[in-house]
């Protein structure tokens, strides 16, 4: 049992160090290198959200393919067979032989083909075959047939193209309008990537910063033990030191997880595929923030996002079905006036070729013309439609109206955020430079035993939130200059984005 044990101990002990030895290899991956524009175009090629809406796009096609296919023609067969046995006391069909027994026996076969037409008609070419057999008959078997094309054409409702290729008119507006919405999501895609990324470089840079702060507590620490230990310092001087380098490291902790928390949200944009779940490698970014001065024109901006928007596209589409709809709505007012009518051959012989040489020759015809009209007392129903349908096209045209406003006033608040954030960046830069000054100078007084190590821990933490303030100020400008790309519908030619939706 002993031997059993350590035996087990031993297996255990080598799948720990081997499991060890993959995560110690999994976190000491390289980084992942990635420039902004690579970040956006991996995401858009990876996206789980973008594939989905790529589904949508073809599932608008395959509606389409539905409609369009209600102008096939189509093929038709029945072939049916019967046997009849009954009574009769009529003399005709039993004839002098006195019985009552009747036995009739048939077969028939159809054949045809059927066809809607774009103008609202729809005509039937049709051939029928039937042959009979019956004890009253004076010629067994007998075979008749026709070949008959009938017509129907309606003249007032469902009557011309405009109504009958309504539905196939809609479905490709709707493939048009799942495009739009494919289009608004890339453009909110390359907006999320670029906030992330932008954010990740602030949170690694603010990192350092308060890498920094936590070496200068740690200098600050052991200056002055030495100090203390030659009597220039009291003891307590030690302890303000130790609280200062302990504040530090939990900033710097705070900080790396907020640069893991940014990678992560990174990554789920990016869908990379084959990483790994636990200890992936670390995302770098390459590109650095702006801090130059854009030349923007508000005029020219507000024209901008009132023609390029996805949402001015898709809702210009939705107010083309809803006035068609309206269309339709209407034309169902009209009572229901067909025109139908019908020509053909026939024939009857006691076998299949006298039955055909009777079509063949023409001899026998027929023919048949009319007009059928039909209408409900009232037509409430469609008068209930037709209202319906104009409330939606006037709710159409309000919400066109709100979306102009909503992205006139998204407009102008990107404009002011890129103005703000570049006043931010030089009043921030202004106030780390006095930040260092101010520690500089501190540094010199600390050093002639004028101020206190808490007064110097203070001076250190002004600069470090000075350098963090600055760094916020050029991270938030470059996601505002995104965000004003993205408000202006320009998002996409920014990077030379060109998408297809299926």
């Amino acid at each position: 049992m002993f031997k059993l044990c350590k035996i087990c101990f031993f297996f255990l002990a080598i799948y720990c160090v081997r499991d060890a030895g993959t995560l110690r290899t999994a976190k000491a991956a390289s980084p992942l290198s990635l420039s902004l524009a690579e970040a956006v175009k991996t995401a858009l090629h990876n996206n789980i959200g973008i594939q989905a809406e790529r589904e949508n796009v073809r599932l608008q096609d395959s509606a389409f393919a539905w409609e369009a296919a209600q102008f096939d023609p189509a093929l038709s067969f029945d072939l049916r067979a019967d046997r009849t046995i009954r009574s009769s006391s009529s003399l005709i069909e039993t004839g002098p032989s006195g019985t009552t027994r009747i036995i009739q026996e048939n077969q028939r076969f159809n054949a045809g083909i059927n066809r809607r037409f774009r103008s609202g008609g729809k005509a039937d070419l049709v051939f029928r075959q039937f042959r009979s057999k019956a004890s009253f008959q004076a010629v067994n078997p007998t075979f008749r047939g026709d070949l008959v094309l009938s017509f129907t054409q309606p003249l007032l409702k469902d009557f011309g193209v405009e109504v009958t290729e309504a539905p196939l008119r809609l479905a490709n507006t709707n493939i048009a309008i799942s495009e739009t919405a494919f289009e608004l999501q890339v453009t909110r895609l390359i907006l999320d990537v670029s906030t992330a990324y932008w954010d990740l470089v602030f949170q690694i840079k603010n990192l350092q910063v308060r890498k920094q702060t936590l070496d200068s507590a740690k200098q600050l620490l052991r200056s002055g033990r030495a100090k203390v230990e030659l009597g220039l310092l009291p003891p307590i001087e030690i302890l303000v030191s130790e609280a200062g380098v302990a504040s530090r490291e939990e900033a710097v902790f705070v900080a790396e997880k907020g640069v893991h928390d940014t990678e992560d949200r990174l990554r789920v944009l990016l869908n990379l595929p084959g990483q790994a779940l636990i200890a992936p490698p670390s995302i770098f970014p390459t590109d650095q923030p702006v801090e130059a001065r854009q030349v923007l024109d508000a005029a020219s901006l507000l024209e901008s996002a009132v023609t390029q928007r996805p949402e001015i596209e898709e809702n210009e589409l939705m107010l083309h079905n809803q006035r068609l709809s309206a269309k339709i709505a209407k034309n169902r007012l009209f009572p229901s006036l067909d025109l139908v009518g019908s020509v053909g051959l026939n024939g009857l012989g006691k076998d299949l070729p006298d039955e055909a040489e009777q079509i063949e020759s023409g001899r026998f015809r027929q023919w048949e013309a009319g007009l059928v009209l039909s209408f409900p007392i009232g037509n409430q129903a469609a008068r209930a439609d037709l209202q319906r349908e104009r409330i939606k096209l006037k709710q159409v045209l309000f919400d066109r109206q709100k979306r102009i406003q909503q992205i006139t006033l998204e407009t102008k608040e990107g404009l002011r955020r890129v103005q703000t954030d570049l006043q931010r960046i030089k009043a921030t830069k202004r106030a780390r430079e006095l930040a260092q000054e101010q520690l500089a100078a501190g540094n010199e007084r600390f050093k002639l035993g004028l101020i206190s190590s808490h007064d110097l821990l203070e001076f250190q933490d002004d600069l470090a939130d000075a350098k963090g303030n600055e760094l916020k100020a050029v991270i938030d400008y470059n996601k505002s200059l995104a965000n004003l790309a993205y408000v202006t519908g320009t998002l996409k030619e920014k990077y030379q984005i060109e998408t297809v939706s299926r």
